[in-house]
């Protein structure tokens, strides 16, 4: 099986894509589509089902394709996860070392964030490879149970009274406070049309403690626009991470699985090794998250953090000041393109498309002894590793953690190292 669910197999020496396909199936295929290098199949039979099959939780999984693994055993989807860490760095002709997959055994219910995208009353996701929506009546098996009914019942005051410029629907939980904040995205500044839903949502729903309207006019992928409009309650919610407070904003990055973004955490708290005194840069810092948790209870550690969202850095200054961490700035600026001072240690948890060579080069050039890479995409995870190892820095193990049970996605942390000086000349 590859990350996105399919099963792979040969017919008549072609590579063959098999959606639905378990590692271990002896199946029926038809060839649906030829193409230049590959074929795609369909399953008509399963004549012998793998043992890493198992019972599809969600009815519309096979359509929505958001659940890649949906049907597989969790055990074997930890196992195909780490290979596909380990296959990343062998594409880069790394021999890195990968660790076990670290999962709390949590397979539904974890996300603490939903988006749903809405169109003439159906509220849901995008079939795989379409813009039809599969109506699921705003309920997902991964969504957690604090955002389920909050969601549903949204999903049901849209159906009976539709609202034109409603493009999704945006939920979010703080799991460690009970706390909940909707978000409608409309393609007009119009609140009153959303007025009423929002107190009915308030009064319903004492944990939603924040709903927003936020205004996205562009005909674009990207669900959010620049403008939000507050219609009831704060403007922001809080939850809890490793002990600390966090103030999170719609705009703001927060990891949509928070028991396993602590244990994430932890693990490159640890892979840092950071000592009372010593200076941390935190890259693409978010609302804090990371540096805030890697610098509580060690007196004297200088903090900075580098965001290129202003929310989320009106949330990070916040966030310090919520926890009594003193010694912390946070700047708003591009992180790819930032200088690099003196730093003991550096943490970097950039979005899929990972560093900036430019930064590497920056940052080895800054003398760096010690960095933490948390990755969501193992590719560029892989590439940006080559490009230190380029610099005369050493690897150590990559250890994978399922924050994303069911989808194809796997976060991982690296502790990355000066070992030798390069001179060019």
């Amino acid at each position: 099986m590859n990350n996105l669910g399919y099963g792979v197999c040969r017919a008549d020496g072609a590579v063959c894509f098999v959606a639905g396909g378990v590692t271990g199936d002896e199946l029926e295929i038809r060839i649906i589509k030829v193409a230049r290098d590959y074929l795609v199949g369909r399953i008509e039979k399963i004549n012998l089902p793998s043992p890493h099959r198992a019972e599809r939780v969600c009815p519309l999984s096979k359509r929505c394709g958001g659940c890649s693994f949906d049907g597989v055993d969790p055990a074997y989807e930890l196992e195909i996860k780490r290979g596909i860490v380990a296959s990343a760095f062998r594409r880069e002709g790394i021999d890195a070392e990968v660790g076990a997959v670290v999962s709390d055994g949590r397979v539904y219910g974890y996300r603490n964030k939903v988006a749903y995208p809405v169109e003439n009353g159906a509220v849901g996701y995008y079939g795989c490879h379409t813009h039809d929506i599969l109506d699921c009546g705003g309920s997902c098996p991964l969504a957690s149970p604090l955002i389920d009914p909050i969601s549903a019942y949204v999903a049901g005051e849209i159906k009976r009274s539709p609202v034109p410029s409603l493009r999704h629907i945006y939920i979010r939980a703080g799991e460690g406070t009970g706390e909940a904040a909707v978000c409608f995205v409309s393609r007009k500044n119009d609140p009153g049309a959303y007025l009423p839903l929002a107190d009915r949502l308030c009064a319903r729903f004492p944990e939603v403690k924040s709903v927003t309207l936020n205004v996205n006019p562009a005909e674009t992928n990207v669900i959010l626009g620049k403008e939000y409009i507050s219609l009831c309650g704060k403007d922001s919610i809080e939850d809890l991470l490793c002990g600390l407070r966090f103030t999170v904003s719609p705009a703001s990055f927060w990891q949509v699985n928070r028991p396993m973004a602590e244990l994430l955490y932890k693990a490159a708290a640890q892979k840092a090794d950071l000592k009372p005194g010593e200076r941390l840069l935190d890259l693409f810092c978010g609302t804090g998250s990371v540096g805030l948790c890697m610098a509580a209870n060690l007196p004297g550690v200088e903090l900075t953090g580098v965001e290129i969202v202003p929310e989320a850095v009106e949330n990070a200054r916040a966030n310090a000041a919520l926890n009594g961490i003193a010694d912390a700035r946070f700047i708003c600026a591009d992180a790819n393109s930032t200088d690099i001072g003196e730093y003991d240690v550096i943490v970097v948890d950039p979005p899929r498309k990972g560093l900036a060579p430019e930064l590497i080069d920056r940052i080895a050039a800054s003398g760096n002894q010690r960095l933490v890479y948390i990755s969501c995409n193992p590719a560029t995870l892989a590439r940006d590793c080559k490009l230190f190892i380029s610099h005369g820095y050493a690897i150590g193990e990559a250890t994978p953690f399922d924050l994303f049970p069911r989808t194809g996605h796997v976060e991982s942390v690296a502790l990355i190292t000066r070992a030798r000086v390069v001179t060019t000349g």
